[in-house]
């Protein structure tokens, strides 16, 4: 198997991508290098290459982008780039970046993983939509908070954001993931409950939002709505690519530390 192959792959698998412009791309090394093992993860930090070097893995996907524009043109911004290219070739990796592919993949893409990571019954979910909908009747909101974090503890998140009433009973969350959990269209999908990301939601809008309609509100890190998505994409390779060996790199995007005072 060469590198290019997956995505190859990707572009018969995903209609729904633009593959005329969508940020699938190879963001550095060879497409032709031939496959030794692929390391699956959420972001690809330095520690992240080393250590798929270190496991054999010379091929890595990534949900997020390893280089950022916004940087370039900042001495700190253009020495990472530099420094992460370097390393790069040093290692023999080829990296690509699977996002947009990824955010609707049936079963095992972002949301329904996501969803299934949390383990609520769900309903079925329209390839073009980014959300899903878990069934969490008989709860109340802060209880629903309970229940997420029973599982993302695993992940990393130790705290859950509630936004209005956490005594309100619920029926219907609607699940959203990164930096898309639109409040509006997840609450048109009949939902009276929302989760949603940090990074996808504007504190002052969506706070103001959820308040006035009474519509409760879930938050939890950006990663962690992904990292469920990263992690079964190891089976879906074993799946369409048998024989070739995948693993999946644990987050380690720094979250917040919650301090709490003795008074």
């Amino acid at each position: 198997m060469k590198a290019n192959d997956f995505r190859e792959h990707c572009k018969e698998a995903a209609p729904w991508v633009n593959w005329g412009k969508t940020v699938d791309q190879f963001m550095y090394g060879n497409p032709e290098i031939e496959v030794t093992g692929i390391a699956t993860t959420w972001l690809a930090t330095n520690n992240h290459l080393r250590k798929a070097a270190e496991l054999g893995l010379n091929f890595v996907i990534a949900h997020e982008g390893a280089f950022y524009p916004q940087y370039q043109g900042t001495p700190s911004g253009d020495r990472s780039h530099e420094e992460k290219r370097r390393l790069i070739d040093e290692l023999g990796i080829t990296l690509m970046r699977c996002h947009d592919t990824w955010d609707r993949m049936p079963e095992y893409g972002i949301p329904d993983a996501w969803a299934t990571f949390l383990g609520f019954p769900t309903e079925p979910r329209a390839v073009g939509c980014f959300y899903k909908i878990c069934l969490v009747e008989g709860r109340t909101a802060e209880q629903v908070a309970h229940a997420v974090l029973a599982k993302t503890t695993s992940l990393g998140q130790r705290t859950c954001g509630i936004i209005g009433d956490p005594k309100k009973p619920v029926t219907r969350m609607a699940v959203g993931t990164g930096a898309i959990t639109r409040l509006p269209e997840m609450y048109e999908l009949g939902a009276d409950i929302l989760l949603a990301t940090d990074d996808g939601i504007p504190t002052t809008g969506a706070g103001l939002w959820s308040l006035d309609l009474g519509i409760p509100v879930l938050v939890v890190n950006h990663a962690t709505a992904e990292l469920p998505g990263m992690m079964a994409m190891v089976d879906y390779i074993a799946k369409h690519f048998p024989g070739v060996r995948a693993e999946y790199l644990g987050n380690e995007f720094p979250y917040p530390i919650v301090v709490q005072t003795d008074t």
